[in-house]
């Protein structure tokens, strides 16, 4: 198993290191030389102790699926630790704690930030942050999968292991041409948001890594205001691409070949009224704080997509509304977008295969001797699936709790005062990978005032909810390390 996963990690730092190189530029771009020059014997060394690592470890046999699921919970705390190293070389004058807290939280597209001012970080290290969002948004594993060869077909449970959602849809016969066309696409889409921003009136630094953070739903800003000072323009472009973001890429370029996918898919029609419903609910609120009808509307198609894709950017603080709708926002970070999209939440299939099984529980007390099967865009779910879902609910819900009451107490023992929406709402943040919470942890705070304690416990729990708790889970299982 240790040989598996110093393989799988061997493969996969080359791909971090890559992704240090516009970074670099950027440093050489401002003449701060010795960032640049620290960054760049990063790259180095990592491309040639993993080459040497590859050489003299190959695995010989496929991954199986316990041996997957392992891989990639083990290789997200690997990668979590070598996204330290950029901010330790900038001398950010930060803990240990905070700095792992800051990466961890843009690897898995949290956003949720120790960052008390933005604007004073060394630009560089910004772009670096921003880059681990859109990395952890579709996935660094399944990178890895498109472009390096990983254990033959071993690698269709990796890709299963990271994908978010129950189901791992492919477009070809081979997971790892599925993987080059969704990386591909989201590639393409980052670009062409860069330039529909840029054009809008952001600078180019400012429009390229919003659309990092867009696209990953990650909601990482490199300002302080975060977007609430940008165009009306630039705001209704983020809300294009983070509606796109939130829907499954695999649906995505299965539409291109037909809109017939798109239009029968049981779950996007859900994804699609759950955001205009919030929308219309936000309206009568946002107009009564904006100054125009047009940004009263913009401001509730903002702030209903931000929290459903889970993407996390500030435009209005929603914290001085009333009791009524915070609590019905704190519903809305357990949703989700679609599987197989960058959003995090529990996912709208899994609350829609839910809502059906409760359905048919209910017809069945009516007609004891039916049958009923559950439907999702006229194809019935396997009964595997279903168990799937509810085992996911179960440990989801307890994981919630456990996570609350650890919070809790971590938080009390530090002597912080902390009311019960706030431990609430910073525990489902963290699990739903959105970033801002309610109280004081709500749109204009931050989570730089939480103890060491508490700031651990927030970041595991933001890597069980990226990796939607079961890769995570069966490192706790003994047989794991015996595979």
């Amino acid at each position: 198993m240790f040989k598996i996963i110093a393989f799988i990690n061997s493969a996969i730092y080359p791909v971090l290191a890559i992704a240090l190189i516009p970074s670099i530029l950027y440093a050489f771009y401002l003449e701060d030389y010795n960032f640049a020059t620290s960054l760049l014997l990063l790259l180095l060394i990592t491309l040639l102790v993993t080459f040497v690592i590859r050489r003299k470890i190959i695995p010989s046999k496929q991954l199986t699926t316990i041996q997957g699921f392992a891989a990639v919970g083990i290789s997200w705390i690997f990668i979590s630790l070598f996204g330290t190293l950029p901010y330790i070389f900038s001398n950010s004058n930060l803990s240990f704690i905070d700095i792992l807290f800051e990466t961890i939280s843009g690897f898995t597209t949290t956003g949720a930030s120790i960052l008390t001012d933005i604007e004073s970080v060394n630009p560089a290290l910004l772009l670096w942050r921003s880059i681990t969002q859109w990395l952890g948004g579709m996935g660094i594993v399944v990178l890895t999968i498109s472009v390096l060869p990983l254990i033959g077909s071993g690698g269709i449970n990796l890709f299963k292991a990271e994908s978010p959602g129950p189901t791992t849809d492919r477009l070809t016969p081979k997971f790892k041409d599925t993987a080059k066309l969704l990386w591909l696409s989201y590639a393409g889409l980052t670009i062409l948001e860069t330039f529909l921003l840029y054009f809008s009136g952001l600078d180019l630094f400012t429009a390229l890594n919003h659309s990092f953070t867009t696209l990953s739903t990650g909601g990482f800003s490199t300002l302080n205001s975060s977007v609430s000072e940008f165009s009306i323009q630039a705001k209704w472009i983020i809300i294009l691409f983070m509606f796109i973001a939130g829907v499954s890429f695999t649906l995505l370029l299965k539409s291109f070949r037909t809109i017939k996918a798109l239009l029968e898919s049981t779950e996007f029609k859900f994804y699609l009224f759950i955001v205009l419903t919030t929308s219309v609910i936000f309206i009568p609120k946002s107009l009564a704080i904006s100054d125009t009808f047009s940004e009263g509307i913009n401001s509730a198609f903002f702030t209903a997509l931000t929290l459903i894709t889970t993407t996390g950017y500030t435009n209005v603080d929603y914290q001085l509304w009333h009791v009524d709708f915070r609590i019905f926002i704190l519903g809305l970070m357990f949703l989700g977008g679609m599987a197989g999209s960058t959003a995090g939440g529990i996912k709208t299939i899994r609350v829609i295969a839910l809502l059906k099984s409760v359905r048919n529980e209910i017809r069945k007390i009516i007609y004891p001797n039916a049958i009923f099967k559950i439907r999702m865009s006229r194809s019935v779910l396997p009964e595997k699936m279903i168990e799937s879902v509810q085992t996911f609910f179960i440990l989801y819900v307890s994981i919630f709790v456990l996570g609350s009451f650890a919070l809790s107490i971590s938080t009390n023992m530090a002597g912080l005062n902390i009311s019960f929406e706030g431990v609430l709402s910073a525990v489902a943040s963290a699990m739903n990978n959105i970033g801002p919470g309610l109280k004081e942890v709500g749109p204009v705070s931050n989570y730089a005032f939480l103890d060491s304690y508490s700031k651990m416990i927030l970041s595991f729990l933001m890597i069980v909810g990226r990796l939607e708790i079961f890769p995570i889970a069966i490192l706790f299982y003994k047989k794991t390390w015996k595979a």
